[in-house]
C-alpha cells in the first residue's frame, strides 16, 4: 500500500491546534511526528500494518495520530475505524481535539458527519466511515472490541492498559485482509506491563514494527548555543553516562547527541523533572531506559552494555529439541537462530569442568515463564558461559530430560537447579531417569548411561557449622540476596563472562525496588536466575578444587596455545614426509629443485 505522505502533510497544514506555547496555531508537524508519520509509510509499503509507538512525554505522535484518524477516515470509505483511550477523561479530550480539528477544514478536505453522527462514543461519516470511541480501563473487564469489526484502529497511552482480556478480543477483531487496514499502538513506557510484552513481540516480528521516538526527535529539545540554558549547564564534555547512552542512541538509532541536547537534558533534570529516575522514564534516550519505572539498577550499566556489544558478534550454533514420549525418543538436532532453543558458544571438552544452573518456568515469579538451562565453564578464577537453554514450549518433566542430555553432554557438569515450586516435578523426573538407568529393566541403556553421572547440587545453610545437606537450590528472600550479590560481585570483577546478548538484556532489567531484588514489573529474568544458580554452584563447590588444582583461565589459555603450537609442527612435519614422498612435476633440468 502507497501512502501519500505529502498529501498527508498538506491536509495537516491545514488544521489548527492550541499548543502550549503559542496558543491556537497551525498544525506545524514536529521532527518527531514526521518520523512517525515516514515509519507508517514505510511499514506500509512492506506490507505492514501493525504499528507500535513508544515516545517520550510532549513529542506530539498523539496530536499527529488523532490527525491521521480523521485523514483515513475522510479519505477512504466505508471503514471501521476506533480510538481507544486508557480513560473516560482522555476518551473526552481526545475527542474534543477531534472536533476541534474538524472545525477548523475548510469544506474541501472534510467529510461531514451524517445526522446525529458525531456523539460521545462514535463518529459516523458521510462517506460511510465510523469511528467509535472505546476506553481499554485500567481495569480488567474483557469487553474490548467485543462485536465490533475493525479495520482502523489508534490506541493511545496503552501502556496504562491491563485487560488482557480485552486487549485480545480487540486484535480478535481486526481485519486482516482489508487493503487500507492500520492499526496504531502508542504510548510513553510504564515499567514492564502488558505494553512492553506488546513490544517485544513487535520487535520479533515479520508483520509488525516497533517504533521507538526518543525526546532528541523533537528539535525543540535542544538549547541553542546563545541560550543561556547552554552556557550554564554545557561544561564541554559528556558525563559517563550520558557518553554511554549518547552511544547507545547513534549505535542503535543513526542519531548524533550533541551538546545542544546535552545541555537541554541537564537543565530539563535539574530545574523541572529533578529526579534521574523519573527523567528516564518521561525522556528515555533509548528503549532500555524507558521501561524502567521504579527501583535502581542492580547490575553496572556501563559494564553491562560493553558486554553486550561483544555478545552480539560471538559464534554459535544452534539446536532445539524434539521431544517424544520417553527420554530415549528425544531427538537432537541443529537448526537456524530464530527457532533455536539451545545456543552452543563452546563445545564440550573432555578436560573441562562445568556448572549448569536450571531455573524452571514459573519459579521466581509468573512472569518467568521460560525453562532456562545455563552452562558453563569453570576455572579457579573465571566462569565462563558456553551454552543456554531457554524456551517455554515444554513441560517439566521434558526439561528434566534437557538437563540429562545437557550433563551427560557436558560431561560431570554440577547441576544447581531451583527446585521451588515447578522445579520439584523436574528434580522428581531427574531421580526417576536415574533409578531407571540403574535397572536391568532399562532398555537403551547406552542412553541412560548419561544420567547415572549427574552431579547434583548439594544445599547447606552458610551460617552453620554442621547440620545436613539438601539436594538442589530452593530460594527464599535471603538466598536470593545472596546469589545475586553473589553474581553480581564476581560480574563486576570480570570473573563471569557472559556470552549471551539476551542474558545481557535481562541483567538490565533487574534492579533493587523496596529492598526486593528481580526483574523490574513484567520483566524477564529467567536467564539472570540461571546464571545466578550457575554462579553459586561454582563458588560454594567447584572453586576451591580448581584453586587446588590450578586449573586457571591463563594456565588453561597456555595449554591450548601449546597443543596448537604441537598441531601446526605436527601438520608443517606430515607436509613437509608428503612433499618428499611426492614431489611435483618440474621441469627436465635436474637441477630444477635449486
Amino acid at each position: 500500500m502507497i501512502f501519500d505522505v505529502e498529501n498527508f502533510y498538506e491536509f495537516c497544514s491545514k488544521l489548527k491546534i492550541d499548543t502550549k506555547e503559542k496558543g491556537q496555531q497551525p498544525l506545524k508537524l514536529l521532527g518527531s511526528q514526521k518520523y512517525a508519520i515516514e515509519q507508517i509509510a514505510d511499514g506500509l509499503a512492506h506490507d505492514i500494518h501493525t504499528f507500535l509507538f513508544l515516545k517520550g512525554r510532549q513529542m506530539g505522535i498523539s496530536t499527529v495520530m488523532i490527525a491521521l484518524d480523521l485523514y483515513w477516515n475522510f479519505k477512504y470509505h466505508g471503514l471501521q475505524g476506533t480510538l481507544v483511550t486508557d480513560t473516560d477523561d482522555n476518551r473526552t479530550y481526545f475527542r474534543s481535539i477531534i472536533d476541534m480539528y474538524m472545525d477548523s477544514l475548510p469544506s474541501t478536505h472534510k467529510v461531514l458527519p451524517v445526522k446525529g453522527g458525531n456523539n460521545r462514543t462514535h463518529l459516523v461519516l458521510r462517506n460511510r466511515s465510523r469511528f467509535t470511541y472505546q476506553v481499554a480501563g485500567v481495569r480488567k473487564k474483557g469487553g474490548l472490541g467485543r462485536g465490533k469489526p475493525i479495520n482502523f484502529m489508534h490506541g493511545t497511552e496503552c501502556s496504562s492498559w491491563v485487560d488482557e482480556e480485552g486487549l485480545a478480543s480487540l486484535i480478535a477483531s481486526f481485519a486482516e485482509t482489508h487493503p487500507r487496514r492500520l492499526y496504531i499502538f502508542e504510548t510513553t513506557a510504564r515499567g514492564y506491563n502488558m505494553f512492553y510484552d506488546m513490544w517485544e513481540t513487535a520487535k520479533e516480528a515479520e508483520f509488525q514494527r516497533a517504533v521507538f521516538i526518543g525526546w532528541w526527535r523533537n528539535e525543540l529539545y535542544q538549547c541553542e548555543r546563545d541560550d543561556p540554558r547552554y552556557n550554564y549547564y554545557w561544561d564541554g564534555e559528556f558525563t559517563s553516562d550520558e557518553a554511554v547512552w549518547a552511544r547507545e542512541v547513534k549505535e542503535l538509532y543513526d542519531f548524533e547527541i550533541t551538546d545542544k541536547h546535552i545541555a537541554w537534558w541537564r537543565w530539563k533534570l535539574a530545574e523541572e523533572i529533578k529526579d534521574e529516575m523519573l527523567m528516564y522514564q518521561e525522556f528515555p534516550p533509548t528503549e532500555e531506559y524507558a521501561f524502567q519505572l521504579t527501583g535502581s539498577k542492580f547490575f553496572s550499566a556501563e559494564q553491562v552494555n560493553k558486554d553486550y556489544k561483544v555478545s552480539r558478534d560471538l559464534v554459535a550454533q544452534y539446536y532445539r529439541y524434539r521431544m517424544g514420549m520417553h527420554f530415549e525418543h528425544t531427538q537432537f538436532m541443529e537448526t537456524t537462530k530464530q527457532h533455536a532453543e539451545l545456543t552452543v558458544w563452546e563445545h564440550p571438552d573432555s578436560d573441562g569442568v562445568y556448572v549448569i544452573g536450571a531455573d524452571p518456568a514459573y519459579g521466581s515469579s509468573e512472569w518467568a515463564d521460560r525453562f532456562v538451562a545455563s552452562v558453563w565453564r569453570c576455572y579457579a578464577d573465571r566462569i565462563i558461559q558456553v551454552a543456554e537453554f531457554c524456551t517455554a514450549s515444554i513441560n517439566t518433566v521434558q526439561f528434566a530430560w534437557v538437563l540429562a542430555h545437557l550433563c551427560g553432554n557436558y560431561s560431570g557438569a554440577l547441576l544447581n537447579l531451583e527446585i521451588t515450586g515447578p522445579g520439584q516435578a523436574v528434580f522428581n523426573e531427574l531421580m526417576n531417569l536415574q533409578r531407571l538407568a540403574g535397572s536391568k529393566q532399562a532398555t537403551c541403556a547406552d542412553i541412560y548411561d548419561v544420567v547415572a553421572g549427574i552431579r547434583h547440587y548439594l544445599y547447606k545453610r552458610q551460617d552453620t557449622m554442621g547440620g545436613s545437606y539438601a539436594y538442589q537450590w530452593q530460594t527464599n528472600s535471603r538466598e536470593k540476596e545472596r546469589m545475586f550479590n553473589n553474581l553480581r560481585d564476581y560480574y563486576e570483577r570480570g570473573m563471569v563472562e557472559v556470552s549471551s546478548a539476551e542474558a545481557l538484556l535481562e541483567f538490565r532489567n533487574i534492579v533493587r525496588n523496596d529492598g526486593a531484588i528481580g526483574g523490574d514489573g513484567r520483566a524477564k529474568d529467567d536467564r539472570v536466575i540461571g546464571a545466578c544458580l550457575a554462579c553459586v554452584g561454582w563458588s560454594d563447590w567447584l572453586m576451591i578444587g580448581l584453586n587446588a588444582e590450578q586449573i586457571t583461565y591463563a594456565s588453561e589459555m597456555a595449554r591450548r596455545a601449546q597443543e596448537a603450537g604441537t598441531h601446526v609442527l605436527q601438520r608443517q612435519v606430515m607436509r613437509f614426509m608428503e612433499a618428499i614422498r611426492n614431489p611435483p612435476e618440474g621441469p627436465d633440468d635436474e637441477n630444477w629443485r635449486d
